[in-house]
């Protein structure tokens, strides 16, 4: 579900240390609060399980599959 909102919000984990370990350390509700998602975007963020910014993002933003 990659959008411009849910690319900011993986940017700015990426860039701030602090917003990242908030978002994947418990506060992700809070963290969200300070943010202007849709209802889907904020669902779709608080379904993710991941421990590293890595698999939250790959988690969110699937790579394209491409058939041959």
């Amino acid at each position: 579900m990659p959008t411009r909102k849910i690319d900011e919000l993986i940017w700015t984990a990426l860039t701030d240390s602090a917003f990242r370990k908030r978002l994947l350390n418990g506060q992700r509700r809070e963290v969200l609060d300070t943010l202007s998602l849709t209802e889907a975007e904020r669902q779709a963020v608080l379904a993710v399980k991941a421990d590293t910014l890595e698999a939250f993002a790959g988690a969110l933003c699937p790579p394209e599959v491409t058939g041959a």
